[in-house]
């Protein structure tokens, strides 16, 4: 995979490393809470010139240090207007170990947001979405292969200790999917203080309810799966309540059992 290209910027705009970027998770709302944020006046997005997921660092998972000139190319992603704030949010930052030091490298003051989700939920999310994409793409995936890989996207705390090994506390932000759901105007309000803007901007799509439940896969995945799954992940998850107590895992039913700290 190529490391991308940006598009122009246009004349006169200033090119900076990213005020803010999302490393995750997939399929946790991230693009939801995108078109949330840039609904802000001061959170910059231009159709055509930014896109939510740059996934710049994919194919940097070799290079130990980045070179000059690809940092100057991952910051002509960001062109902005003075007094706004611009950022990415790519899911898979979290997921690949190199990401972490690579986003430090080419930004080192940028602020790191983390969406976490239901890890069962996401498993769920995530397998069905993976087959979906490769029909749309005509392409045929081995099933363990895909289990394997949405299994690694839910060990939680280890992407997350990644991050927190790599950035200052004060500069990491991590929310919940489901809190977002239950109380999005409040998690706004602190995700946009979190970003340096003003929190009391009103998002009018808050006055309609957004569903939580989980549609039907067309791949079953029958309960002994499942039961496997919560058993990989529990350790994940009260390591998770350990490192993120902000969280509160009793909105994941699927880990009700899981004793923190």
């Amino acid at each position: 995979m190529a490391i991308p290209d940006p598009p122009a910027s246009p004349p006169g705009w200033e090119v900076a490393p990213p005020d803010f970027v999302g490393v995750g998770a997939q399929r946790s709302g991230t693009t939801w809470w995108w078109w949330v944020l840039i609904s802000h006046p001061l959170v910059g997005f231009k159709r055509g010139l930014h896109t939510k997921e740059v996934h710049f660092f994919d194919a940097l998972q070799d290079v130990e240090e980045l070179e000059a000139e690809e940092i100057d190319r991952y910051h002509r992603w960001f062109p902005r207007l003075p007094g706004t704030v611009i950022g990415e949010w790519t899911p898979r930052y979290m997921v690949d170990a190199r990401t972490p030091h690579h986003i430090a490298t080419a930004a080192p003051d940028t602020r790191i947001m983390i969406l976490l989700r239901d890890p069962v939920d996401r498993y769920v999310s995530g397998y069905e979405r993976t087959f979906v994409m490769a029909r749309n793409a005509g392409k045929t995936l081995d099933e363990a292969d895909v289990a394997a890989d949405q299994t690694a996207r839910g060990f939680y705390s280890t992407q997350v200790q990644r991050v927190l090994d790599t950035f200052p506390r004060e500069r990491i932000l991590i929310l919940q999917y489901e809190r977002c759901v239950a109380e999005p105007a409040t998690e706004y309000r602190r995700t946009l203080a979190f970003l340096g803007v003003d929190p009391d901007h009103r998002n009018e799509t808050f006055d309609t309810a957004r569903g939580t439940t989980q549609a039907a896969s067309k791949h079953e995945l029958w309960p002994d799966l499942i039961d496997g799954l919560r058993a990989t992940l529990d350790p994940e998850v009260a390591e998770l309540g350990t490192l993120a107590p902000e969280l509160d895992i009793s909105l994941w039913p699927n880990f009700g059992g899981v004793r923190v700290g």
